[in-house]
């Protein structure tokens, strides 16, 4: 199966926040409510999550996930990473690449980032790192650090992964583009950079998933017309826009958008 499941689109506050509540999303429309961000990637025997919100738990379950082969983080804010400790579970049974379902149980589980929120992600969750790539222990996630370069191919199973580098957000993030444009994910960003605007014309883009916090720019975040003037340039097949805020109403957004491009909700499954 080849498929993109959207865990979680909502940004940092979610939709409701704890303090403005819906904001300008309509609330008698369920696509409204949004946990944190968070997507899931699975393609053939390969299965993988981009971030970890504090929201995971429920997503997965929600969307009947129950293992990975590895978890890419896009950078180390809160948002994306403090659902970290319910990787635990997924310790209890992973699939090996190389191992059929009924062999695979107890191993440990490999994340990858960049050098800059690896060391951050570490310096917040010590106790979740281990080099053991088997383990019996139950008590704690065990997670096998993978440093990546921006622009460098890695690949994961049968999936072949570069890191790309965006700006503008308080701290550097890393998008990823899956199988030269099968799918592409952005991450927070403010500014695409030309070296990351070069690559993502050169390929040919299916899916591209990018963020959309706010409709209009601010300080960190590209705005609505910001994101279309990128996507005229990158041309991509479909676009589906994450990360949303309290003042990105789903049908305004659709409103507001070729029928190409759509919003995420919580759960949105993209086949492939």
């Amino acid at each position: 199966m080849n498929r993109v499941i959207i865990l979680g689109s909502g940004a940092a506050p979610g939709v409701p926040t704890i303090s403005d509540g819906w904001g300008d999303c309509n609330p008698n429309n369920p696509k409204n409510r949004r946990g944190r961000a968070g997507v899931y990637v699975e393609i053939d025997d390969t299965k993988l999550l981009i971030d970890t919100s504090a929201d995971i738990r429920n997503q997965m379950i929600d969307n009947d996930i129950h293992t990975c082969n590895g978890v890419l983080y896009t950078h180390a804010h809160a948002d994306h990473i403090m659902g970290i400790d319910d990787l635990r579970a997924l310790n209890y049974k992973i699939y090996d690449l190389f191992e059929n379902e009924a062999n695979a149980s107890g191993r440990s589980l490999n994340i990858y980032s960049t050098q800059e929120h690896i060391e951050k992600i570490r310096h917040r969750f010590g106790y979740v790192f281990t080099d053991i790539p088997a383990t019996d222990t139950t008590q704690r996630p065990h997670l096998v650090s993978n440093i990546v370069e921006h622009f460098k191919p890695f690949n994961i199973g049968n999936i072949k992964i570069v890191p790309l580098a965006f700006a503008g957000h308080p701290v550097p993030t890393t998008g990823y583009a899956f199988n030269d444009g099968q799918i592409v994910l952005i991450p927070d960003y403010k500014i695409i950079p030309p070296q990351t605007l070069d690559y993502l014309q050169k390929i040919d883009v299916n899916v591209l998933i990018m963020p959309l916090t706010n409709l209009l720019p601010t300080m960190y975040h590209a705005g609505i017309k910001d994101n279309m003037n990128y996507i005229q340039k990158i041309r991509p097949q479909r676009v589906i826009f994450t990360h949303l805020g309290p003042k990105c109403d789903y049908d305004e957004i659709m409103r507001l958008t070729p029928e190409n491009m759509v919003p995420a909700y919580d759960g949105l499954e993209i086949e492939l």
